[in-house]
């Protein structure tokens, strides 16, 4: 018996609505806070949230709430992508462990191609750098392990329906191929990632050691208005000029523990971030 093919017609939306920040405020009010805001010391990079990917299997995202320390759990993130870059990062230690925690990595690549070495400034080629090989990695023990000793990330920087916060989800090697895939051939039905609307969820998923982990996995939901893709396009062109200040961390590699499982470690697994069209 034939079965039958998913539909590769996407469904227009009707209920996102992209929030800019400030909206509907007073102009004089807004002049107000924008000259106090000036009076402030300036950051650089872009003002996110972040989302994080539970370790050990957790089934539901760490979403950053409006206070330091407060924190949502989602089982599905639904929005819009804004902007997504792959990027890499190499510590010397295993997972980071060191005197200082080696909390930025000795060399690190915004663009996943191009390596810069954080104290000499010296530039590499990420496609043919010894440590962005299969078998360069060292495990906790000392041994060689199968994956790289450079960790492949990539960032997805996202707006949620009514929210006009941008939120910041770093995708470690373990979710990286599985997500690549599914949403490049969502794309290639010819629709950028900035017009449609996408929902991401977790499955619980176990490496050749027998550890758990938590894979993130991607699923379009619709395309988006004209009017919201034409914003969304516009502040995708303000975080692109921005991204390349938002230097790489632990954090970006490291996953967030269980509600219930405060400290767990993350387990590497072997993966690699495919090639895109929007790379």
């Amino acid at each position: 018996m034939a079965t039958k093919k998913e539909s590769t017609e996407l469904a227009p939306v009707s209920n996102f609505t992209l929030v800019p920040r400030y909206q509907g405020m007073d102009p004089d009010e807004l002049a107000e806070l924008q000259d106090e805001l000036a009076d402030l010391d300036p950051e650089n990079g872009i003002a996110c949230r972040t989302i994080k990917i539970p370790s050990g299997g957790g089934l539901a995202y760490e979403v950053e709430g409006d206070d330091e320390g407060d924190v949502d759990y989602k089982k599905e993130i639904v929005g819009v992508i804004i902007f997504t870059h792959r990027m890499n990062g190499y510590w010397p230690n295993a997972f980071g462990s060191g005197e200082d925690g080696n909390k930025a990595p000795d060399c690190s690549s915004m663009d996943g191609k191009t390596g810069v070495e954080r104290d000499s400034g010296e530039v590499h080629n990420c496609d043919t750098c010894p440590y962005n090989q299969y078998g360069s990695a060292v495990t906790q023990q000392g041994d060689q392990g199968r994956g790289k000793a450079c960790k492949n990330m990539r960032r997805i920087y996202l707006m949620m329906s009514g929210d006009p916060n941008v939120y910041l989800l770093s995708v470690p090697p373990t979710s990286i191929r599985d997500l690549n895939k599914k949403l490049a051939k969502i794309m290639a039905q010819g629709i950028p990632y900035t017009g449609l609307l996408v929902s991401l969820k977790l499955e619980k998923a176990t490496n050749t050691g027998g550890i758990a982990y938590s894979k993130a996995v991607i699923e379009k939901k619709g395309i988006l208005p004209a009017d919201v893709t034409a914003a969304v396009k516009q502040m995708r062109a303000q975080v692109k000029e921005q991204y390349m200040n938002m230097a790489v961390t632990m954090d970006d590699y490291t996953t967030a523990p269980p509600a219930d499982q405060a400290g767990a470690n993350f387990e590497e697994v072997t993966g690699t971030d495919a090639e895109l069209p929007f790379n």
